[in-house]
């Protein structure tokens, strides 16, 4: 077990000796990453199967968002990470705008609408909380996990706010704390990641109570850390798959080391250490963010589970009678009403998925 004590002593060692100037999400980890969905994603990677229950259930909620937005004539999509769900839902709309803050994303959403030969999407490397469109700009907005990701939810809600036309609908998925991470006090994570120019080691410390989430990243001198065998070594064993060490009083089994998080082990990286960053999450649930949709001016905020237990019962049931295969032609518009029949039932919190509308008239 990992004292929280010895937790609070690195947190405290990596802010004193290392001082990690303050960055954001997009630069420590999607500007890293050449495809944020590891590639896995239905249609826009992968042919639709309807042998896959993550298929069933990307056709169901990409159903989702469309019909939470519908009526919209252009629909914004904030931070669609490799085109998610905008690339899956721009049949269904005059045009869709990605915006991303990572210029990596931005590329790889353009290359992925590209090769999928869609023609009425557009996305910009642009943050949420700064755009420069125009006040009621767009029928509808999505946001997939992108909204808590931000330095400022609140600002970034009442941003969505402005450019969102009266009557309009957003739509957005997020990580509810309350029911999501971590289970107890507290747990942390350390990995390295390899797959850019330089190493970088990543250091996690999350709270539930208040909610928060710290990554530190340590950006590390690749040949001098080859001069070391000990700590090589370490850096082969910590990049594999990504381990992560929880906090042993989840009951999870420790892949790593526990001396590994000793501060020892830190001091031995801090002359190798090129350069220090970090960012901060508050996280949000059901309710704060019910909280912060009023104060910004949404109205009728209703939650649904985004994992659309109905659907996942469904699909199981099929597949264990051995009747999976009587539904290969008709599973995605069996998923698309299972969709938006998750949309109509919505209601009060909590829930992962939440719709709120903005006052006034709809336009034509």
């Amino acid at each position: 077990m990992i004292p929280r004590s010895a937790r609070h002593d690195i947190e405290q060692w990596i802010l004193s000796e290392l001082k990690p100037s303050r960055s954001t999400t997009a630069e420590i980890i999607y500007e890293r990453m050449e495809s944020q969905s590891g590639e896995q994603l239905a249609v826009i990677y992968e042919p639709l199967d309807y042998r896959k229950r993550s298929h069933w259930h990307d056709v169901a909620i990409c159903a989702a968002f469309a019909h939470a937005v519908r009526g919209a004539r252009t629909v914004l999509d904030v931070g669609p990470g490799d085109g998610w769900p905008s690339l899956r839902i721009a049949d269904r709309f005059d045009s869709v705008v990605g915006i991303d803050p990572s210029p990596r994303r931005v590329r790889v959403q353009k290359e992925n609408a590209e090769r999928l030969g869609i023609t009425n999407v557009e996305f910009l490397e642009m943050d949420v909380d700064a755009m420069t469109f125009e006040d009621a700009s767009f029928g509808g907005v999505t946001a997939a996990s992108s909204i808590e990701q931000t330095d400022d939810p609140e600002k970034a809600l009442r941003e969505v706010f402005r450019v969102l036309e009266p009557g309009g609908a957003l739509a957005m998925v997020f990580e509810d704390y309350a029911t999501y991470f971590p289970e107890s006090d507290g747990d942390e994570g350390l990995w390295i990641d390899t797959a850019g120019e330089e190493p970088v080691l990543f250091y996690q410390v999350r709270a539930k109570s208040p909610p928060r989430e710290t990554w530190y990243a340590l950006f590390l001198d690749g040949p001098a850390l080859g001069g070391d065998a000990e700590l090589s070594r370490i850096v082969e064993s910590l990049s594999q798959d990504r381990q992560k060490l929880e906090n042993l009083e989840h009951g999870h089994e420790a892949p790593m080391r526990p001396e590994w998080f000793d501060i020892g082990f830190f001091e031995r990286l801090a002359p190798l250490t090129r350069e220090a960053k970090y960012f901060d999450l508050g996280h949000l649930t059901s309710d704060t963010l019910d909280a912060i949709l009023g104060d910004v001016g949404f109205v009728d905020a209703r939650h649904l589970d985004y994992r659309i237990p109905e659907l996942r019962s469904f699909f199981d049931s099929a597949e264990e009678s051995g009747k999976l295969d009587g539904f290969a032609r008709s599973f995605e518009s069996i998923s698309e009403l299972f969709g938006i029949a998750a949309i109509r039932r919505a209601g009060f919190g909590p829930g992962g998925f939440v719709i709120a509308r903005k006052p006034g008239q709809a336009g034509p």
